[in-house]
């Protein structure tokens, strides 16, 4: 049991488990409650639980009130080792709510948390014109050297002052520079030219696109990406990147396009106004590489038809991409542009649909497209293997990658009942649901393994392996190395036809949707994560009686894990199987050693209160029982050593079986009756026992994680 048993009368929030480190150790979490010396509030408060040799122990995040009575936003860095607070410095919240100033707060969690321990971060953040404003919060380095702020109706930098519309103003994206590393503190407009004025006054700029934007910060805060419109009617917007500070260039243009004659590194270059819009849909964490949408043909041929492409930045001098994020900025600018979709059968039009998950160095790209866009030789070669081939009209799933410059297919997806895109399509179900949120929104259930992108886990109702003949959502892991594609939603031990029961709907299998960037939590999916990093284990949900222990037809908690000496993988059941409730907020560490959950079920005899808990199943093991207590004795009972009895179950107690399985150690919430799941042992077979990072609400209804 990860968190306390005393929680202020309230649970876990829904979705509340926000950050898991790479270890497990670490877990954050929001909770209403009041307690480990939080003070009461409205809103969820945030709470570190860290993991010692003892046991689980909770510290609250939030920043005290006498340093920010009006607290507005938080972040964690990938380490959870430093907390980030913006808030309304202020004797109390009536100050802060009348204030001119935004101040940033750093605390490092392995300290109390006091006023003390809280490091005010330089120079507040102030509006010219002295008046109250708050700034929502988009994203940072994970050193939080540079936080971007956007929404201030009023202008908090020299070059906002001459935006022509309070709209325009309120759409800004400020960067913050607290002054590491000998930088000067200062806040400034991204979306500047290099005569550092707005590109366009009366538009106002975004990172990214539109709310999040996948690695538009680059690691070290030296490149962000943006997009603004062109020209005062702010209908085509073009793709820029921001080095240093100091210098703007486009992106989303043709190679060839010459700029302006008079001033070659102005922006943006003249024929921008006629193109059309380019959609940032990601980049590299070092920013060396970006990938961006456009139906714009910027290497040549014709047609309207939405092309996915990728720019490669770097520099000029000898060094090459070894100034990206160095600090050597004045020479950098896009070195090559290449058409990732592109068509190799001339006759066949390619139309991207959409993205799924970009790799967190840039290096894969998953993404849909209809059209056939293999070679005839790839087309042949897995016809030969009897594996599926790509159809023209269908929405076909593809891999790039960027450094051997190879296209991949790895299957169609659902985009209709029977049907992929104008395909007819028997391998789609006929009256369950559709694949389209994968590629068409930011809820789609994909994410990727490795910094490399070298798997990728996602949710579909197509059959992609002859192993799923259901018509309910199954997951699938794609490795990208061998072109292996595998169903992991089966069943434990073959249970439930190997999970081929299912007829859709309440049985479907999930992961959580993967993040498209903002905070560093959502960056890092630190809330979210359903693989782990080397792609050997996955969680998932459903309803469906994956494992003979699964009796309750609720949501429940499964793992797959395969070793590379395995054939197949294994399924396992992490949660208990029998609770009242569905479990929620399944995350699994980077590391792959814990998964953690939240229930109201009580499975250690310390949690009484029957609200949501966060449990964790530790393939490492868990804790030492207590030693037993001494029982009293009169007369000759004192005579000779005295028996102990049995250990009492302790929180957070798991063993681990061999080949690695987890093993979670229970209690039935019901006749306190200890049994233990070990696969590797065989007993009779009996029913046992089976255990989200919210936006941050703050108190002026603004800002957030």
């Amino acid at each position: 049991m990860v968190s306390p048993p005393y929680k202020g009368g309230y649970g876990v929030e829904p979705q509340g488990i926000e950050a898991i480190a790479q270890n497990g150790d670490s877990v954050e979490f929001s909770s209403k409650g009041a307690f480990a010396g939080a003070l009461s509030a409205v809103f969820p408060a945030y709470y570190i639980a860290t993991r010692s040799v003892s046991g689980w122990s909770t510290v609250p995040l939030s920043p005290p009130a006498s340093l920010t009575p009006i607290y507005l936003s938080s972040d964690i860095s990938p380490t959870l080792e430093t907390m980030m607070a913006l808030g309304k410095p202020g004797a109390n919240e009536l100050a802060g709510n009348s204030g001119s100033e935004e101040e940033l707060l750093l605390y490092p969690t392995n300290l109390p948390n006091i006023s003390s321990n809280w490091e005010v971060a330089s120079k507040a953040i102030r509006a010219l014109n002295g008046k109250y404003f708050t700034a929502g919060y988009s994203g940072s380095s994970p050193d939080f050297c540079h936080l971007f702020l956007k929404g201030s109706a009023q202008a908090l930098a020299p070059e906002a002052a001459e935006s022509t519309n309070q709209l325009a103003l309120s759409e800004l994206a400020y960067e913050f520079a607290r002054g590491c590393n000998g930088e000067q503190t200062s806040i400034r407009v991204v979306g500047l030219n290099n005569r550092g004025k707005e590109i366009e006054s009366s538009c106002g700029a975004e990172l990214g696109v539109e709310v999040d934007g996948f690695n538009d910060i680059s690691e070290g805060g030296k490149e962000v990406f943006f997009t603004t419109s062109v020209e005062k009617g702010c209908s085509a917007r073009q793709l820029f990147v921001r080095i240093g500070g100091r210098s703007t260039f486009e992106i989303s243009k043709s190679p060839n396009e010459e700029c302006r004659k008079n001033a070659p590194d102005e922006v943006p270059c003249e024929g921008a106004a006629g193109r059309a819009s380019a959609s940032f849909v990601g980049a590299s964490r070092d920013g060396s590489r970006v990938f961006f949408t456009t139906t714009a043909q910027l290497l040549g041929g014709s047609g309207k038809s939405t092309k996915l492409y990728m720019a490669r930045i770097g520099c000029s001098s000898a060094e090459g991409e070894a100034c990206i994020g160095a600090g050597e900025t004045s020479d950098m600018s896009v070195e090559s542009l290449i058409e990732v979709s592109s068509d190799p059968n001339a006759s066949e039009a390619g139309e991207v649909q959409g993205v799924v998950r970009v790799a967190p160095d840039g290096s894969r790209i998953y993404f849909v497209a209809k059209g056939d866009l293999l070679s005839h030789v790839q087309q042949s070669l897995l016809e030969g293997e009897g594996r599926p081939v790509p159809h023209v009209t269908a929405d076909n799933l593809y891999v790039y990658d960027s450094f051997s410059s190879k296209l991949a297919f790895i299957g169609d997806l659902c985009s209709g009942l029977e049907a992929s895109g104008g395909a007819d399509d028997s391998l789609c179900p006929s009256e369950t649901g559709v694949d389209t949120a994968l590629w068409t929104t930011k809820l789609g259930e994909a994410q990727t393994a490795g910094i490399s992108g070298g798997y990728l886990v996602f949710a579909t109702y197509a059959q992609l392996t002859k192993d799923d003949t259901d018509a309910a959502k199954d997951i699938y892991r794609y490795d990208a190395d061998t072109g292996a594609l595998e169903r992991i939603s089966g069943g434990e031990d073959g249970y439930d036809a190997n999970g081929n029961r299912g007829v859709g709907g309440d049985e479907d299998a999930s992961i959580r949707a993967g993040e498209w960037g903002g905070s560093i939590q959502h960056q890092y999916e630190m809330n979210t994560r359903a693989v782990s990093e080397d792609g050997s284990r996955i969680v998932f949900t459903t309803a469906a009686p994956l494992s003979e222990d699964a009796s309750n037809g609720l949501e429940n908690a499964y793992e797959w894990h395969k070793e590379p000496a395995w054939g197949e993988g294994k399924v396992s059941l992490i949660s208990s199987g029998n609770a009242e409730e569905p479990v929620s907020d399944v995350v699994i560490s980077p590391d792959g050693d814990n998964v953690d959950f939240v229930t109201t079920q009580s499975l250690v005899p310390q949690d009484i209160d029957g609200a949501p808990d966060i449990y964790d199943a530790r393939a490492k093991g868990g804790f030492s029982p207590p030693s037993a207590p001494m029982r009293p004795c009169d007369g000759d009972a004192c005579q000779g050593p005295l028996t102990n009895p049995a250990p009492l179950l302790v929180p957070g107690s798991v063993s681990q079986e061999a080949g690695g399985n987890f093993a979670v150690t229970k209690l039935r919430s019901t006749k306190s009756k200890v049994k233990a799941k070990k696969k590797l042992r065989k007993k009779p077979k009996k029913r046992k026992a089976k255990t989200k990072r919210i936006s941050h609400s703050p108190l002026m209804g603004l800002g957030g994680r």
